[in-house]
């Protein structure tokens, strides 16, 4: 490296613009929850067959506030509904599972014409005979098509409801020849014919509010606030974003006095979070660079010293992130920590190296020795602690998520580019030091470092400054251990109060408009979120089974009689093939609400579902499959963070049961359902990697170090920080949730990174000395500076994440800040304690030739 330098550095800025090119074209971002599914998990199965079927679950929910029922608003309602509808744009991957869909339809259709039973008779039938038309057409399905041509038009709305279209279902009374009456259904809109007077408003106000189906749909009970329930197409969450963008500009356009407009739905939430995550981490990142800039300087003061290990981590985050980008791996809630992970890792071994390379300036040596020597030394602990921090990351490919194997795939690869950097780069620029001794003073000489250094070896037994045979106080070293062992105990109690609790809503601040537009769908309209039933019969009647319609009566009546212990009607308005029915019975018998219920007899509901079919086959589509064998039912609930779902998800499975027994086969699936069981799985799923994690990082110690013993005690100090900065986060009520799930791994990976160095030069100075209070020693001096730099580098940095605005980028700042510290406090105190309790009485090895250790006739290629 040192001979070639210019192709090290051309080869570092090639593979950089390479990699600048695949981030800024290719690199994608995903934060929504399903990034984190299982593609094998019989959750993502079920909600692909939701969609495969019925279209996209998450939907915009675009509120309208004011006097819904006034003339003025109800224009502007309409213009906006009509703009909605219409919205049009060129997006790469708009309807790329169309396809699909329609492969699964025709499929379903080719089964159907195989297999199904044969239509029921409707010769007798308790409301005469039927007269097949739809209001202002002859009956066909071309006249019912085009009765909803102008909602059509666009090409990313594939659906539109608000009260301009909200299905409004009517009989008429027809007298057909020789005086014989008739029944005909009309199936329109809420608003068709437009209403021209207050009074008409007045009555249209009565009927909606009085309308279950309506109230927390469309309109809320006090009939001031109304809402537009858009369905795009399938498309990528990038171009959904897009989507949302547009969405927002509509809004601009149409706002006005008396017409507040705002949007929300889970669509709005991952947009609103990728566009705060980009915009943030892009600042934070300068920030952080610059705080660290000044620590570097403060420490280091020279530029060599301070853009040599910034350039190993820079190269090093933007190849992950461009590898990424080819491989066409998003960046997730979880992977968007990377750039924070690879500077911790690489900032540590780079200022290592760097460090070892300055106190061998200082101690006279050429650059060009300084450079060999420091690689030489440091080279095998740089090389371990890359190895266990790899293959702990490696270990969440035993996770069962995908987007979690994703992030220890390019963790792990972000981490080896930062040692190929520390061994390539950093050699190189460090070789353009010539006078230089980066900041470290004069030998014989103490600066603040050496004195906090020699602060640690007096807490822990003895100042590393004193000299050779000082006796080590063992009432210090028993000390230490006392109050560590407290400390942990005292921890235990908080780790007993750490909770999982997953909520992205609460992550922005209170004020946003998207975080103002949830709470207010909560409260006003039904709820943010939802759940989904796909319901499949099994009967040879299908959907048609009158017996099966009355379990899934019963089934919505217990789902939205729970009660939440927390939250209080949890469940608002609900959608499903019953209330097509319902509804087509009020109106077959003279919109008698009496008659708002299930018919008494199988031919009677064969009727309705066969006239309101005729009447409006894509409404029925959107509720039920074409041949009646399969059906949905859309729940709105408020919205929770993740773990809050499990007691409601566990009742609706008792109530399936209970109600539906073997006549059916029901799936529950939508926002709610996937945001806890991904949430529960991934929690175990991680757990597992780092227990998986742990087990390889001790055999590595064991066998870096060549000590069993000295291995096992390496890792005691590696987890205590864990412990402790878990049990602050439980007496602080920060909970665990997917921002900061990583704390854990990140923590062992700081804390492993420290002590290798430490007990490898332990290790080393024991075989050359035989005494152990001189290998303490020498290996807080050698390595203690390094450690010391690298924690306050990375503390400073993570630090200035608390001035982000999501409350996730603040707590992942200053608990890995303080995870810094407690990991630097750990090894340079605990350890050297628990090193002298441990081989307090050992014997003294045999001396072998020192082969790291400076001489007064230093060699080129001697340490």
């Amino acid at each position: 490296m040192l001979r070639h330098p210019w192709w090290v550095v051309i080869g570092a800025l090639g593979m950089s613009a390479a990699a600048a090119w695949g981030i800024a074209t290719r690199l994608t971002m995903d934060m929504t929850i399903e990034s984190f599914m299982d593609n094998e998990s019989g959750a993502l199965a079920t909600l692909e067959e939701y969609r495969d079927q019925f279209g996209r679950d998450d939907v915009f929910i675009l509120l309208a506030e004011g006097d819904v029922f006034s003339a003025d608003y109800l224009e502007r309602l309409r213009a906006l509904h009509r703009e909605v509808a219409a919205l049009d744009m060129d997006l790469p991957s708009l309807g790329e599972r169309r396809s699909h869909r329609a492969e699964v339809e025709a499929a379903s259709t080719d089964s159907a014409g195989a297999d199904a039973p044969p239509e029921p008779a409707a010769a007798d039938d308790a409301f005469g005979d039927f007269e097949d038309t739809t209001a202002g057409s002859d009956g066909g399905l071309e006249d019912a098509q085009e009765a909803w041509a102008d909602e059509s038009g666009g090409s990313i709305v594939d659906e539109l409801v608000s009260l301009v279209n909200f299905r409004r279902t009517r009989g008429r009374t027809t007298e057909g020849p020789g005086g014989k009456k008739a029944v005909a259904l009309e199936v329109g809109k809420f608003l068709e014919p437009w209403p021209q007077t207050d009074a008409e408003r007045q009555a249209l106000r009565a009927e909606a509010l009085g309308d279950p189906k309506m109230v927390g749909q469309v309109v809320s009970a006090d009939g001031h606030l109304s809402a537009l329930i858009i369905r795009t197409e399938f498309m990528s969450p990038e171009d959904l974003e897009r989507v949302a963008d547009e969405l927002a500009v509509i809004i601009g356009r149409h706002e006005a006095p008396g017409f507040h407009l705002s949007l929300s739905g889970l669509p709005e939430l991952a947009a609103s979070l990728n566009r705060r995550m980009q915009r943030e981490i892009a600042n934070l990142f300068v920030l952080a660079f610059s705080a660290q800039l000044l620590m570097m300087f403060f420490l280091f003061r020279h530029p060599v010293g301070i853009f040599g290990p910034l350039a190993v981590v820079g190269f090093a985050a933007v190849w992950t992130f461009g590898f990424m980008a080819f491989v066409g791996t998003p960046v997730t809630m979880l992977s968007n920590v990377l750039p924070a992970f690879i500077i911790a890792v690489g900032i540590g071994d780079s200022v290592h190296v760097q460090s070892v390379y300055r106190d061998a300036r200082r101690r006279g040596r050429t650059n060009h020795e300084a450079i060999v020597s420091a690689v030489a030394s440091t080279g095998k602990p740089v090389l371990f602690t890359t190895l266990t921090t790899m293959f702990g990351l490696l270990s969440l490919n035993y996770a069962s998520m995908q987007a979690v194997n994703e992030m220890g795939t390019a963790g792990a690869l972000g981490v080896v580019f930062a040692l190929v950097n520390t061994l390539t780069i950093l050699p190189v620029m460090l070789s353009w030091n010539r006078k230089g001794l980066l900041g470290a003073p004069p030998s014989g000489h103490h600066d603040l470092l050496d004195r906090f250094l020699d602060l640690c070896g007096s807490v822990s037994g003895r100042p590393i400054t004193a000299p050779l045979g000082t006796p080590v106080d063992p009432r210090r070293r028993r000390m230490v251990l006392v109050v560590a062992f407290l400390l942990t105990a005292v921890a235990a109690v908080g780790v007993g109060r750490l909770r999982v609790w997953h909520n992205p809503l609460s992550w922005i601040p209170d004020g946003d408009p998207t975080k103002v537009a949830f709470e207010t769908t909560d409260a006003r309209m039904g709820g943010a979120a939802s759940v989904q039933l796909l319901i499949r019969a099994k009967g040879e009647l299908g959907m048609k089974d009158l017996e099966l319609l009355r379990g899934l009566e019963a089934l919505e009546a217990r789902i939205r009689a729970y009660e939440d212990p927390v939250v209080p009607h949890l469940v608002g308005a609900s959608l499903s093939l019953l209330d097509v029915v319902k509804e087509t019975n009020r109106a077959l018998h003279g919109g008698d609400q009496a008659f708002y219920r299930l018919p008494d007899t199988q031919a009677e509901l064969s009727d309705i579902l066969f006239l309101f079919e005729n009447a409006s086959p894509s409404e029925l589509h959107r509720l039920a499959s074409a041949d009646l064998r399969t059906s949905q039912m859309s729940l709105r609930v408020r919205w929770l963070e993740a773990t809050a779902y499990g007691p409601f998800t566990e009742a609706i499975d008792a109530a399936i049961i209970d109600t539906i027994g073997d006549r059916a086969e029901v799936k529950t699936t939508g926002a709610a359902y996937t945001l806890f069981a991904t949430v529960s799985m991934l929690i175990t799923d991680l757990l597992r990697s780092f227990a998986v994690a742990f087990a390889v990082i001790t055999l590595l110690m064991v066998l870096l170090l060549g000590d069993v013993r000295l291995g096992l005690i390496a890792m005691v100090p590696n987890l205590l920080p864990i412990a402790y900065i878990m049990g602050f986060m439980g007496y602080a009520s920060v909970p665990i949730d997917m921002s900061n799930l990583l704390i854990a791994s990140i923590a062992i990976g700081l804390a492993v990174d420290d002590t290798i160095h430490l007990l490898h030069r332990y290790k080393v100075n024991l075989e050359q000395h035989g005494d152990v209070e001189e290998a303490i020693r020498e290996a807080l001096h050698h390595s203690g500076r390094a450690m010391t730099s690298t924690s306050l580098i990375l503390a400073v940095g993570f630090f200035t994440y608390m001035g982000a605005s999501l409350l996730s980028l603040q707590r992942f700042g200053y608990l890995i800040g303080l995870t810094a510290l407690l990991a630097l406090l750990m090894d340079l105190i605990f350890g050297p304690a628990l090193i002298r309790t441990v081989y307090a009485r050992e014997p003294e090895p045999t001396i072998t030739p020192n082969l790291e250790r400076p001489t007064d006739a230093p060699s080129p290629l001697q340490p």
